[in-house]
């Protein structure tokens, strides 16, 4: 085996982080190319949601995907004031800061986050706090399919989906393949 003199560590260990490391940034300088996200910022999110994959077994690929579509690339009025890439309201188990904003007729409040870190986080475990997503957290992290599948409402076990527009998996789909986020897996 071939170790790398400058990391001590083997070519078929660093080669594979060489490879993602520039599959991310390509992939951020995409999506700062079309919407006017900072790349930084971007890369930033990829990375703590490729990590939260290795560390939790959650598909980054889908989390960078809604984030795209929920944030409107990072640029939406919510996140450039609460770092908030998923919509996440501040419901009463909320304990964290807030953000006020008018949506859908009445001033409601969002959580607030300090990083992209925490936001992952965050949307990781308010997955897991809900049993109708333990179908789509017990899917494989290559298996889109069957984590956005499993994220639709599915009204035969009367579980709410995570979104009311029954067009959402098919959005998140189409930004999954326009950005290349399948060649994170």
């Amino acid at each position: 085996m071939h170790v790398s003199p400058i990391f001590g560590q083997s070519v078929h260990d660093v080669l594979p982080r060489r490879l993602e490391a520039a599959s991310i940034r390509h992939i951020a300088q995409v999506i700062s190319d079309s919407f006017g996200a900072p790349v930084g910022l971007v890369e930033e999110f990829i990375q703590e949601a490729k990590q939260m994959e290795r560390d939790e077994g959650v598909p980054a690929t889908a989390f960078i995907g809604i984030a795209i579509l929920e944030s409107s690339g990072f640029t939406s009025y919510l996140y450039q004031n609460a770092k908030n890439p998923f919509g996440m309201r501040a419901t009463k188990i909320w304990s964290g800061p807030t953000f006020l904003m008018w949506h859908e007729g009445y001033d409601s409040p969002f959580r607030k986050y300090e990083s992209p870190r925490d936001a992952v986080r965050d949307f990781a475990a308010f997955l897991n706090s809900r049993k109708w997503f333990r179908d789509a957290l017990a899917c494989s992290t290559s298996d889109l399919e069957c984590f956005l599948a499993s994220m639709s409402a599915n009204p035969s076990k009367k579980e709410p989906g995570y979104a009311a527009d029954p067009a959402w998996g098919n959005k998140v789909r189409r930004v999954i393949k326009t950005y290349g986020l399948d060649r994170l897996n």
